[in-house]
């Protein structure tokens, strides 16, 4: 293929894309009609980077009956959302063993974003980002690696350095604190929220539409 095909095929999969995921979180997104030739072609890249339940989502909104070519989004759809449901009874226990010690962790990415969702299945993530205060790192970090912490996938991050330029303090002062399944977790507020999300994703190529 010369590199003026494959420029102009990377181009077309870009507007699928657009296409696909425009609106796709709202809770009733508008309708999507794709060929059978052209969900093929954007299939990859949608399980790829962990859209397909959100093409999914949009899909069922459509007039017609999803293809059984959107099988493979139906399966990532449920995937996720089995996993969503692993997660969240995750995120309350691992809590509640980071404040047996002693330790106030901040929740970001994960389920801070994914509860904005329509389902929070529509926004996978593997693990659990939490920040502590720097003094409270190595506290925390031991319980992850004892007995009952090991069990959590759990990304700790040593203050928000990596992620922002504003101390702890500051970003724990304007934070929230949200229920889930019964437990109290904190999040950034969420003009803070915003900001860590956007440095991280140029941070990370900004490869992912998530």
């Amino acid at each position: 293929m010369s590199d003026g095909a494959a420029t102009k095929n990377e181009f077309h999969l870009g507007n699928l894309i657009a296409e696909v995921l425009s609106g796709s979180w709202r809770r009733s997104p508008a309708p999507l009609e794709l060929s059978p030739r052209e969900l093929d072609f954007v299939m990859p890249s949608l399980l790829e980077s962990g859209a397909a339940a959100l093409a999914w989502w949009r899909l069922l909104q459509s007039n017609s009956a999803p293809s059984q070519e959107a099988s493979e989004l139906q399966q990532a759809y449920r995937l996720h959302t089995l996993q969503a449901v692993r997660n969240e009874r995750d995120l309350g226990q691992v809590v509640g063993l980071f404040r047996a010690v002693d330790v106030e962790p901040i929740l970001v990415k994960g389920w801070a974003v994914a509860r904005l969702y329509p389902e929070t299945g529509l926004r996978p993530y593997g693990d659990l980002d939490f920040c502590v205060h720097s003094d409270d790192y190595d506290r925390a970090s031991a319980m992850l690696k004892s007995r009952a912490g090991r069990y959590y996938n759990v990304d700790l991050h040593r203050g928000f350095g990596r992620l922002d330029r504003h101390s702890f303090e500051q970003l724990k002062t304007r934070s929230l604190q949200l229920s889930i399944n019964g437990a109290e977790v904190r999040v950034l507020c969420p003009e803070d929220h915003l900001r860590i999300l956007c440095f991280h994703f140029l941070r990370e190529g900004a490869w992912r539409p998530l």
